[in-house]
C-alpha cells in the first residue's frame, strides 16, 4: 500500500494547505474505477457521468441494421392479386409466402434481432401453435381427405409468426416507423383495385353477384373488408394521437381513405359494424377525448343518406327476425347448431383442425361463420381456452402499454390502435373466419409485435418531452 506524504495527508485534511489545490482536484476527479467495481453489472452506468454526453452521442450515430426483406414481405402480403397471379411457384413449397418469410427470417439473423423478453403474449401464441399442431393430428382421426389440412394451417401460422418476425427485426424507433410504413405503401394500390371493380359492375343496387374482394383473389369480400377495418383502425389511432409531422399525416390520411374505400365496397355488414366499433373504442379510450364522442354520433346521423344507394342496401338488409332473414343469415344459424352439436358430442378436444368443413362433420360443407363455434368444434374445451386466453392477452398487453406510455407518443397511438383493432377483430370473428387467413391477420400480428415490443425499445427521440 503507498503510503501518502505528508503533504497529501495535509492536504485532505485542510484543502487549503494544498500547494497546487486546481491540480490536486484534477487528480481527484480522474481517478480509474478500479475493476473490481467495473466488473459489476451496470457499472458503465455508474461510470457515465465521468464523460457525460458520450452515451447518447454514441447511439446517435450509431447504425441499426433493417431487415429489408421484411419491409417488402409486408407490402406484398396484402396483394395476393399479384403474388398468386404474378409471381412464380416453383414447386415444393418454393412460393411467394414460404420464400418471402424465409428471406424475412434470414434478415432477422443479419440484424441480430431478439424477441422482446417476458411477454405473455409470445407464450400464449406459442401454446396455440403447438395445439394447432395436435389439433391438426386429431383431425386424421375424424374426417378424410385432409391433405390439404398441413398446407392450411402452415400458412396460417405465417400469418400469426409475424409477432415473433417483426419483433426480431425492431431494434429502435425508426424500424418501427418504417414497419408501419411498409404496411401503408400498399393501401393506394389496394383501392385503385376496388374502385376499378366497383366500376365495372352496377354499383346502383347490391346484389351477393357483385361482391368486391380488392387484391384478396383466393379469399372472399368478408375477408378483405376485415382487413382493411384492422388497417384503417390502427392508421386512424396513429393519425389522431401520436405528434407527426405533416407528411406522416398525408400518408395515415391517404392509407385511411384507401381503406374506407374497401370497407364500403366490399358490402361487408360486419365489417360496417366492426369498423364503427373500432373507431368508437378508439375514440373512448383516447385519454380526455370523450368529448369527441359528440362528433361521432353526429357523423352516424349524417353519413347514411351520403352513402351509396348499394351501400344502405347491403346494410338494411340485416335481420335476425325467423322468417325474414336473407338466406345468408339463415345458414349461418343452421351451422352454428350443427358446430355446438359436434362440441356437445367432442367437448374435450373436438374432432381436429379443418375438420367442420368435411361431409362427416357438416353435410353443408361450409365453414361456422364462426370463430369461437368452429374452435369449439375442433379444438374442444381446450382450444377454445386457448384461443381466449391469446386474444386477451393481446388485449391486456395493449391496456398495459397505454397506461405506461406518453400521450402523443407513438407507443401510445399504436397500443390504442391495437384496442381498437381488437374489438373490430373480435366482433367481425362472430360472423365469420377473420383470424386464419394469412393476408387478413398477418398485419394485426405486425401491429401487435409492434406494441409488444415498444416498452423494450431506447426512448423514442422524437416522442413529446424529449425533443432537445
Amino acid at each position: 500500500m503507498i503510503e501518502k506524504s505528508p503533504e497529501l495527508s495535509a492536504g485532505d485534511a485542510a484543502p487549503r494547505s494544498e500547494r497546487f489545490p486546481l491540480a490536486a482536484r484534477a487528480l481527484r476527479m480522474s481517478t480509474p474505477v478500479p475493476a473490481a467495481i467495473d466488473a459489476l453489472p451496470g457499472a458503465g452506468v455508474l461510470a457515465a457521468p465521468a464523460r457525460p454526453g458520450l452515451h447518447p452521442k454514441a447511439k446517435a450515430t450509431a447504425k441499426v441494421a433493417s431487415n429489408w426483406a421484411l419491409y417488402a414481405f409486408l407490402f406484398l402480403l396484402p396483394l395476393q392479386n399479384i403474388h398468386a397471379g404474378y409471381l412464380p411457384n416453383f414447386g415444393g413449397g418454393l412460393n411467394f409466402l414460404n420464400m418471402g418469410f424465409g428471406l424475412s427470417l434470414l434478415g432477422v439473423w443479419l440484424v441480430r434481432g431478439h424477441l422482446a423478453p417476458n411477454e405473455p403474449v409470445n407464450r400464449w401464441v406459442l401454446v396455440y401453435s403447438i395445439y394447432s399442431v395436435i389439433s391438426l393430428f386429431i383431425s386424421y382421426q375424424y374426417v378424410s381427405n385432409t391433405g390439404s389440412h398441413a398446407n392450411i394451417l402452415k400458412d396460417h401460422l405465417t400469418g400469426v409468426f409475424m409477432l415473433y418476425l417483426v419483433q426480431m427485426s425492431v431494434n429502435d424507433w425508426t424500424g418501427v416507423r418504417r414497419i408501419v410504413l411498409a404496411t401503408i405503401l400498399p393501401l393506394p394500390y389496394i383501392a385503385k383495385v376496388t374502385w376499378i371493380e366497383h366500376v365495372s359492375v352496377s354499383s346502383w343496387n347490391y346484389s351477393d353477384d357483385l361482391r368486391i374482394k380488392g387484391t384478396f383473389m383466393l379469399l372472399g369480400a368478408n375477408e378483405f373488408a376485415a382487413f382493411c377495418v384492422t388497417v384503417a383502425v390502427v392508421l386512424f389511432a396513429v393519425l389522431v394521437a401520436a405528434k407527426t409531422s405533416r407528411l406522416w399525416k398525408m400518408l395515415l390520411l391517404g392509407g385511411i381513405a384507401s381503406m374506407v374505400i374497401g370497407i364500403m365496397y366490399a358490402y361487408s355488414r360486419t365489417a360496417y359494424i366492426a369498423a364503427l366499433l373500432g373507431l368508437a373504442t378508439v375514440i373512448l379510450a383516447w385519454r380526455g377525448r370523450w368529448k369527441m364522442m359528440l362528433p361521432l354520433l353526429l357523423a352516424a346521423a349524417i353519413l347514411p343518406p351520403i352513402l351509396p344507394t348499394s351501400v344502405v342496401q347491403r346494410f338494411d338488409s340485416t335481420t335476425v327476425d325467423e322468417g325474414q332473414r336473407d338466406k345468408s343469415t339463415e345458414m349461418r344459424f343452421e351451422f352454428w347448431k350443427i358446430a355446438w352439436d359436434n362440441f356437445l358430442s367432442h367437448p374435450v378436444v373436438g374432432t381436429g383442425f379443418q375438420s367442420f368443413r368435411h361431409p362427416e362433420i357438416n353435410p353443408y360443407k361450409m365453414d361456422t361463420h364462426n370463430v369461437y363455434l368452429r374452435t369449439l368444434s375442433e379444438g374442444g374445451a381446450i382450444g377454445g381456452a386457448i384461443l381466449l386466453g391469446l386474444l386477451f392477452s393481446v388485449l391486456r398487453t395493449a391496456r398495459r402499454e397505454l397506461s405506461a406510455s406518453v400521450s402523443g407518443s407513438w407507443r401510445y397511438a399504436l397500443a390504442l390502435g391495437l384496442v381498437g383493432a381488437w374489438m373490430g377483430m373480435v366482433c367481425g370473428n362472430l360472423f365469420g373466419d377473420r383470424f386464419t387467413y394469412y393476408p387478413v391477420i398477418a398485419y394485426f400480428w405486425t401491429y401487435v409485435a409492434l406494441v409488444v415490443k415498444a416498452r423494450h425499445l431506447p426512448a423514442d427521440p422524437l416522442a413529446p418531452g424529449t425533443r432537445k
